[in-house]
């Protein structure tokens, strides 16, 4: 299983980095090849402009800016599993996840006959979800957004963790409970 961990924290080493070290841990034990990358890290990004120049190819991504982004498409499109990782920020994913999720728009082929093809048809999607309140202050909401893109990719659901409650990164590594749960999800998600 080829994943790509798509890691949307602005914070380089916070608490959904925290988690998502353990479920990478279980996901490669698992012999899943796993990649990450840290949108917050990559430079001079910008988000969708939605000049449609990425309508021009059919079978291609085919986006107009030259960034960072454009690897994160690149390895997206050539992925088996792509997993969703953001903290909750204001009931909705962190803004480079959000931004990330924008830029996937030149994933979407829109045909004058009103179909709609999707580059991503067939992978598989996953979300690891942390929050600092319960489920109920947006880690839910999160997920349904996550779940929609899903759906209108074509994708298969492989999963969602959502760890809520959160203090501090040393905190979560040294929650045995939470690294057992943690590393499972990374199996399921090498097994799916």
């Amino acid at each position: 299983m080829k994943i790509l961990a798509i890691q949307g924290s602005p914070r380089r080493n916070g608490n959904t980095q925290a988690v998502l070290d353990n479920v990478l841990i279980g996901a490669e034990a698992n012999d899943a090849c796993v990649e990450t990358i840290k949108i917050a890290g990559l430079s001079n990004i910008t988000g969708c402009l939605e000049c449609y120049k990425c309508q021009s190819e059919s079978d291609r991504p085919g986006c107009d800016i030259d960034d960072g982004m454009m690897l994160v498409i690149e390895k997206a499109f050539a992925a088996e599993l792509i997993l969703w990782c953001t903290p909750v920020f204001c009931w909705s994913p962190a803004w480079p996840i959000k931004m990330a999720m924008d830029r996937f728009f030149c994933m979407f082929k829109f045909g004058e006959d009103g179909n709609i093809k999707s580059l991503l048809e067939g992978r598989k999607m996953a979300a690891l979800i942390t929050a600092g309140g319960s489920e109920n202050d947006g880690a839910d909401l999160v997920e349904q957004v996550f779940r929609r893109t899903c759906e209108f990719a074509n994708c298969k659901w492989a999963g969602t963790l959502v760890v809520t409650n959160l203090t501090t990164s040393d905190d979560i590594r040294a929650d045995q409970e939470l690294s057992v749960r943690a590393k499972a999800f990374g199996k399921d998600l090498a097994l799916s």
